[in-house]
């Protein structure tokens, strides 16, 4: 990536018609040298040929959808409306003093509560101490709770809110929808412009066969279901991706009949009251449908079965991919409507290069200065305006409105749900950096040189058109880049929205400035390329509240729940309760 991107696609265009006219001379020059020849030398190098694929069908550049209309309340885990009900619902207050500011990111910016709870007002809902005598809710037998079922009333109770495509998920269970390759119901290749909207959302949790399922896991999952699907009128599903890690020796073919894949069920260990969310797959589903990537282990490809769930089940436009380590410290739903919301307002024009740097109050102040010293570092122009260009790819994203984004005045985008939601900041891999994964490359003729992003850690949401296009460059193409990078780099590539809403995120050392200058490394102002921070050189992310690798989570969960441990800063000791902020922490390894 360099400075000729800023200048739009007028020089782009003129350089492309340039190679377009030597390459059909060159062509024309070795037919007449050696193209009558049958014995072309094994050195001879690879000539370049045109590109005689169909160019598929580009998106408008007007994706605004109209808002739906009002939720409908649905019954919850007690047989009782939610919001009707004091034992299914949240209890938050505010702070009697200031609310703390977090390290990045902003509460204001994403509309979240500036709220507070106890870990009882939290997860009691959810059977939290529920094996207490003073215990003040209704007790659930979890186990006759049918969350699937749940789901499906709740959409069925707000049908008339959604377009006449949208359909309940009403095979979970019974059968599989999945199928081999050679085997399946549905076609190899489905196109973004084949489907009709229907406005929901999947979220789906990565589980595998053996996964112990604690206590926390149950209230985590029980509170996304009912806080996101239950509260939305049915506007988000949560489903249980199940990997039967049949590459550990498991030998039953659950894709075989529909009593082989419900011994499936039972044999992942899936607690009965989640067996009818749960999605079952395995790496030889994988090996049938991308042979030519040859790698399907989760840290390399962690998006194949998301790509598949995009193709089998129609039900939904956008998938969210969380992870059974993520916690929600408030009410999840709110705060993936806040998320999703800030990432359909956010404008196309230097979306990327806004993804590239950490909004820090005390570096930046607001975020309308961190946004206007992002344009300023890049003179008013985008770095990825319209697809970034990669040979192998045929867009699918929309023509820009305007050709030089320096005269776009951030309107387009705004409004159209974003391809791409991504959970931390983004970073260039062509720069030199310390990305362990950055040789791992296949099926790009630039190898290398591609240009390429990476956003760990994985959790995100993906549009349908995304994961379908990804799908059919691995399937046709054998194209792969590691998880982190998979869906940022097609996405751009591709012309689709990226965002990165920049949520709360909070650090160990607050008081740290060496520690934060660090991260921060000038900002955008310091930035030469308005791409990131020149420096791609940051400590370890172990004391923060969101990270991949962070371990300071696992000690606010802990004492926040009573688990033990000193009660770090973050959390607000009050009348001898701990009460903890709005954000979501990642990751909360199990104990041992």
């Amino acid at each position: 990536m360099n400075r000729f991107a800023l200048a739009g696609g007028k020089a782009r265009r003129s350089l492309t018609r340039q190679v377009l006219f030597v390459g059909t001379a060159v062509c024309i020059v070795w037919f007449l040298a050696v193209g009558y020849r049958g014995d072309v030398p094994e050195q001879w190098p690879e000539l370049e040929v045109p590109d005689l694929r169909t160019p598929p069908q580009r998106m408008s550049a007007d994706n605004v959808l109209p808002e739906l209309a009002e939720r409908k309340a649905c019954y919850g885990p007690r047989g009782r409306l939610l919001g009707q009900s004091p034992d299914d619902d949240l209890v938050a207050r505010e702070l009697d003093g200031p609310y703390p500011q977090p390290w990045a990111g902003s509460f204001e910016e994403m509309g979240l509560d500036l709220t507070v709870m106890t870990v009882d007002q939290r997860y009691g809902p959810y059977g939290f101490n529920e094996d207490k005598p003073d215990y003040g809710r209704q007790r659930v037998d979890w186990d006759k709770v049918d969350w699937g079922q749940l789901q499906n009333d709740c959409f069925q109770l707000n049908r008339d809110r959604f377009p006449e495509f949208a359909r309940a998920l009403d095979d979970t269970r019974p059968e599989a929808r999945f199928g081999f390759r050679n085997a399946s119901r549905f076609p190899e290749i489905r196109h973004w412009h084949e489907f009709e909207s229907t406005r929901r959302t999947a979220i789906v949790l990565r589980t595998w066969r053996g996964y112990k399922y604690m206590p926390e896991d149950f209230h985590y999952i029980r509170s996304l279901i009912a806080e996101t699907s239950l509260k939305s009128g049915g506007e988000y599903q949560v489903i249980l991706l199940v990997d039967m890690k049949d590459y550990e020796g498991y030998k039953n073919n659950i894709f075989a009949s529909k009593e082989a894949y419900q011994q499936g069920v039972r044999d992942a260990g899936v607690p009965p009251e989640f067996e009818s969310i749960a999605i079952l797959w395995d790496n030889r589903l994988l090996q049938s449908w991308y042979p030519k990537v040859d790698e399907y282990r989760t840290m390399w490809q962690v998006f194949q079965p998301m790509q598949l769930l995009a193709l089998h089940y129609p039900e939904f436009d956008h998938f969210w991919q969380f992870e059974m380590d993520m916690r929600f410290l408030g009410d999840a739903g709110k705060f993936i409507d806040r998320i999703t919301t800030a990432a359909r307002n956010e404008p196309r024009k230097q979306a990327l290069e806004r993804s590239s740097f950490w909004h820090m109050i005390e570096e930046t102040g607001d975020y309308g200065e961190f946004f206007r010293a992002v344009d300023k570092a890049n003179d008013g122009g985008s770095h990825a305006w319209g697809p970034i260009p990669v040979p192998e790819i045929m867009p699918i994203g929309p023509v820009p409105p305007i050709e030089d984004p320096r005269n776009e005045t951030f309107q387009w985008g705004v409004g159209e749900e974003a391809d791409a939601i991504m959970m931390s900041y983004c970073m260039n891999a062509n720069i030199p950096n310390g990305w362990p994964f950055k040789t791992w490359v296949q099926g790009l003729r630039m190898g290398l040189d591609t240009p390429r992003f990476y956003c760990p850690p994985a959790i995100s949401r993906s549009s349908r058109p995304l994961l379908l296009a990804i799908h059919q460059a691995q399937l046709e193409q054998g194209i792969r880049i590691p998880s982190e990078a998979t869906l940022p780099s097609f996405a751009l590539w591709h012309g689709l929205k990226l965002s990165f809403p920049q949520h709360p995120v909070f650090h160990r050392d607050r008081e740290n400035h060496a520690m934060r200058a660090k991260w921060w490394r000038g900002g955008p102002r310091a930035s030469s390329t308005g791409l990131g921070p020149d420096s791609s050189s940051h400590p370890r992310g172990r004391g923060l509240t969101f990270w991949w690798e962070s371990d300071w989570t696992r000690q606010l969960f802990s004492a926040w729940t009573g688990q033990g441990g000193d009660a770090p800063w973050l959390l607000h000791n009050f009348e001898g309760k701990l009460w903890a902020p709005n954000i979501i922490l990642h990751p909360v390894k199990h104990l041992t």
